[in-house]
């Protein structure tokens, strides 16, 4: 039996965090961000650790032979981090997929009856406080419209296009301020409602700020992407509940990151631990889960 595990699940506390107010400008930092070269290594020069674990249970009274299981791993480079190294208490393979996202793969021996593993995960990041230039990649697919990222909607693209400031740039942080004053957050709601319910209600949790933002971006041509990840400063521990959402966007040479659930505007960027772009097509519905299991009785839970 296989099962699948949600990832978009956000607990939106925005007022306990500190995310009410008027949202953080930092436009001059993008108007005049000259990014470090593509994989100049001297860049990413803060540490960074992070570590996550999983209870893996036999719920059967049954021996439930080679389960397996699989979760994300932070993407191995991104404009503000980079992987150092990986570790795990149990052997493992590495996976890639064409959007750079990088999974970490456990085909786990025989578990006995009401047995119980846990699965550790540790990996040493650099972080870099200045973005990092990197080319956009699949342009057509971070501009184009996809399920619950609804760039072609009407009222979407009618905001659009009275946001659109004298640059890229001032754009970007237009869209920002609006969709971080104007959408209320809501609790986790366990299914994906998308850009457009967003722009109709004026409610979600980070997943829908992060649809809505990236749709406005795409519906302006600014490439556009949602990400998924955690949110801390320093070293952590991350746990299920810490899941956050989040938008980055690419101007003059570099993405960026724009949080406008939690009031962000590239600010304090080496707080964020990318761990997968979301995609909303085609084969994403097993991609966009945080982590997947099969074997009959199986239990996997986030630690």
């Amino acid at each position: 039996m296989s099962r699948l595990i949600p990832y978009s699940a956000c607990i939106v506390l925005c007022l306990l965090a500190g995310c009410a107010g008027r949202p953080s400008s930092n436009i001059n930092a993008v108007e005049n961000a000259n990014a470090a070269n593509t994989g100049d290594d001297g860049y990413y020069r803060l540490p960074k650790q992070i570590r996550y674990s999983f209870t893996v249970s036999n719920t059967t009274g049954n021996l439930l032979e080679q389960p397996k299981f699989w979760t994300y791993l932070p993407i191995p480079q991104t404009a503000h981090q980079k992987v150092k190294t990986i570790s795990a208490n149990y052997p493992y393979q590495e996976k890639h997929d064409n959007l750079g996202n990088n999974s970490i793969h456990f085909a786990l021996k025989d578990i006995p009856p009401y047995g119980t593993i846990v699965i550790s995960i540790t990996v040493d990041l650099l972080m870099s406080d200045r973005p990092v230039a990197m080319p956009v990649g699949d342009r057509a697919s971070f501009l184009a419209r996809e399920p619950y990222i609804e760039s072609d909607d009407k009222r979407i693209l009618a905001l659009a296009t009275q946001l659109h400031g004298e640059s890229p740039a001032a754009t970007a942080q237009k869209d920002y301020e609006w969709v971080a004053q104007n959408i209320s957050s809501e609790n986790y709601i366990a299914e994906d409602r998308g850009a457009a319910y967003a722009m109709e209600t004026r409610k979600g949790d980070c997943t829908e700020f992060s649809y809505l933002l990236t749709a406005l971006y795409r519906a302006q041509q600014i490439p556009a992407r949602a990400i998924g990840g955690y949110v801390f400063s320093g070293n952590g521990i991350m746990k299920a509940m810490d899941y956050h959402n989040w938008t980055e966007f690419h101007v003059n040479g570099a993405w960026q990151i724009a949080d406008a659930q939690k009031g962000s505007f590239v600010a304090n960027q080496t707080d964020y631990v990318a761990m997968r772009v979301i995609a909303t097509g085609g084969d994403a519905a097993v991609a966009s889960q945080r982590f997947s299991y099969a074997g009959e009785g199986l239990q996997v839970e986030m630690n």
